[in-house]
């Protein structure tokens, strides 16, 4: 009987290293060869001590992690070579790791955007504890795994509460865009071919709650134009955003290279880029706005010089109050008296969105209505007058 032939096992493009710091610990590593092209992969994945069960647990998920990385790191690499690994690194990120790549890019992102993507990223990752997928990596986001987190966050609790509660509808809808954000960048970065959160039906989506938005009327800006306000650069920047609708960050930001003539040189306007939407807007300056513009300095000087925020908002609170405004406004509320004003005036819809820059008109309608219900009001007005007379 002849001898049998020894099974040959083919060898594997990628082994998980070991390496002693000076700590004691151990640090996991990936190492890449491929014909004749070798790479190393930090997974910043530590084995310590076995001192005790929670130590060896520890470890455990550990080497867990580093097998599923390098599985994942093996099937990418089916589709790509070692040369393209920041592709093939990309493509089998975990999506973890990747929510806090993302969370961290912090160049040219608002700290309310900051904030929201650390609290999105906590939320993706409740969810996929409880829901046992924390090894699932970008590339395997689908439909129903956007589906399953919406259907998470819709009973998800509030652990700021010490009642049990949920998180409100207008957080999670907070929560669902800002994740819909990171799929679009993962998108741009070609880690998804599409955002899988587009498959998903607009009626399975958290909406946001119609909200109350506070905001000047025309008599009643007129009003807070006579007023003294504590500080007057605050009373100033209030009301160029009623006249131009900018956001305060965009207020702030605001320098005097971004005021420029038009072709014609006719007009001026302001061209920025939005803080919150990270989208350029092109905002043309009225004679009112001009009228509350400081004197000009150099290109690169700010327009306005504002406090805190906090100190921006108390100063619109004694400012109103002196004036008898009795409305809750804060410094956003220029904006919304802005879009109602244009709309009041009888802008259209689509020009207002422009000017606002509004990504989706859908979002200006909300202003829409808030004109409507006031010519209601206005006529039951009228009503009740003439409703006494005889």
């Amino acid at each position: 009987m002849g001898r049998q032939k020894k099974e040959i096992k083919a060898k594997e493009p990628i082994r998980i290293r070991e390496r002693k710091l000076a700590n004691g610990n151990i640090s996991l590593y990936l190492d890449v060869y491929q014909k004749g092209v070798r790479k190393y992969e930090s997974l910043g994945l530590y084995l310590v001590p076995e001192t005790s069960p929670r130590a060896r647990t520890q470890n455990k998920e550990a080497r867990q992690t580093a097998e599923k990385i390098k599985s994942d790191r093996i099937l990418a690499l089916q589709h790509a070579s070692v040369k393209q690994w920041d592709k093939v690194r990309k493509s089998s990120t975990l999506l973890l790791d990747y929510l806090k790549d993302y969370e961290n890019a912090k160049t040219g992102v608002s700290a309310k955007t900051l904030k929201n993507r650390h609290d999105m990223r906590l939320k993706v990752e409740q969810y996929v504890t409880e829901s046992i997928q924390s090894l699932v990596s970008v590339a395997n986001i689908d439909v129903e795994f956007c589906r399953g987190f919406i259907r998470y966050l819709r009973t998800a609790k509030n652990a700021r509460k010490k009642k049990e509660s949920t998180i409100s509808v207008g957080y999670a809808a907070t929560v669902q865009t800002s994740f819909n954000g990171a799929l679009n960048n993962a998108v741009r970065e070609g880690i998804l071919k599409s955002n899988p959160m587009k498959g998903i039906n607009a009626k399975e989506k958290v909406h946001t709650p119609d909200s109350v938005r506070e905001f000047l009327t025309l008599e009643e800006l007129k009003l807070a134009m006579t007023g003294s306000c504590p500080n007057e650069d605050v009373k100033k920047a209030f009301i160029f955003s009623c006249f131009t609708g900018l956001r305060l960050s965009d207020i702030r930001s605001l320098t005097w290279a971004k005021v420029q003539k038009s072709p014609d040189g006719n007009t001026l306007f302001i061209r920025c880029l939005m803080q919150k939407t990270q989208t350029y807007v092109n905002v043309p300056l009225s004679n009112e706005a001009l009228k509350w513009m400081p004197k000009k300095e150099d290109l690169n000087e700010p327009v306005f010089t504002l406090p805190s925020d906090s100190n921006v908002e108390r100063n619109i609170r004694l400012w109103m109050e002196s004036v008898g405004v009795k409305k809750h406004l804060t410094f956003h509320c220029a904006r919304h008296s802005y879009a109602t004003m244009l709309l009041t005036l009888g802008a259209d819809l689509y020009t207002t969105s422009k000017l606002l820059g509004h990504k989706n008109i859908e979002t200006t309608q909300i202003y829409a209505k808030i004109v409507d219900q006031k010519k209601v009001e206005t006529i039951n007005l009228m009503d009740n007058y003439f409703g006494n007379q005889k």
